[in-house]
């Protein structure tokens, strides 16, 4: 990639999702943390996303890279949420005016921005009207959003994010995340974490999927991440990535994806078949989005 003080700004097309380091998903060992990081490196990832949110995502984080300074400096690589982009995260937890008012988050960012302390403002959140609705705002007021990451809206049980990838590009937005392809963990092996907020319907037909994916000796992970990974329309898809055989699980099925494509070949048939069956499962919850806030906040 280009240097990372240069003019150019290269996000691969995965990002590592460094929120994982908080436990929340999953137990983390503790050479973990280290060891991803390092293979993602050495398999061409150079991004990583965390934030305050996330535990002690950001202190493992930080640890790991000062560990590896001599290996990979800090102009090898990009930090979201710090000094290259920038996000004012959650942003429907807040009112709207605590957001792009005077005194608010992206008036006190774009501060930064005019200073040079940060390269680019970004917004995350989970309802798009939400996040498009800031980003028309910024537009009018002639400081256009530079980021939006989206999570749990492009994978398999909701598409949603391709309705509104143009209203975003039409309001200035230049780099679009894709977070959470997995929909926070719903799509992994696995029981998905008990705080999440899909219903029990829909964890049951998630369930019901990866029994058949692994019928026929697939894995819903895999068919999950490749279905996200085919979107040509963003920027980056971000991944928790909680130790190494994941980071090599994930750029294998990116380096199969693009095999594909470069020799003009679809899915082998037994895949497209049980992908066919497995939107079949899911169709009753299709594109259905749960509520964030939730009535209980």
């Amino acid at each position: 990639m280009e240097n990372r003080k240069s003019n150019k700004f290269h996000v691969p097309e995965l990002t590592f999702g460094a929120g994982v380091f908080s436990g929340r998903y999953n137990h983390i060992e503790k050479d973990w943390p280290l060891l991803s990081i390092r293979r993602a490196f050495e398999l061409g990832i150079n991004a990583f996303d965390t934030s305050p949110y996330y535990g002690d995502s950001e202190k493992i984080l930080g640890s790991v890279l000062h560990t590896l300074r001599e290996e990979f400096p800090r102009s090898s690589y990009y930090i979201f949420t710090k000094a290259d982009i920038v996000y004012a995260h959650d942003v429907e937890f807040v009112k709207f005016e605590d957001v792009v008012e005077e005194g608010g988050a992206l008036p006190e960012l774009f501060k930064l921005k005019e200073q040079g302390k940060i390269r680019y403002v970004g917004i995350s959140g989970y309802p798009l009207d939400v996040l498009l609705k800031i980003a028309r705002f910024q537009y009018e007021r002639d400081q256009p959003i530079d980021a939006i990451l989206s999570y749990s809206h492009y994978c398999l049980h909701n598409i949603k994010l391709v309705n509104y990838i143009e209203e975003f590009r039409y309001v200035g937005v230049k780099y679009i995340m894709n977070a959470s392809p997995l929909s926070m963990g719903l799509f992994r092996n696995g029981e998905p974490p008990e705080w999440h907020p899909a219903s029990t319907d829909l964890r049951y037909a998630v369930a019901q999927s990866a029994v058949l994916a692994a019928r026929n000796n697939l894995n819903i992970s895999k068919l999950a991440l490749q279905f996200a990974l085919d979107l040509d329309d963003i920027t980056s898809t971000v991944i928790g990535l909680s130790n190494p055989n994941e980071v090599d699980e994930a750029i294998a099925s990116l380096k199969e994806l693009h095999a594909r494509k470069k020799r003009g070949k679809t899915i082998p048939e037994i895949e497209k078949k049980i992908l066919n069956e497995i939107y079949q499962i899911l169709e009753p919850h299709f594109n259905h989005s749960w509520e964030s806030p939730p009535k209980d906040h």
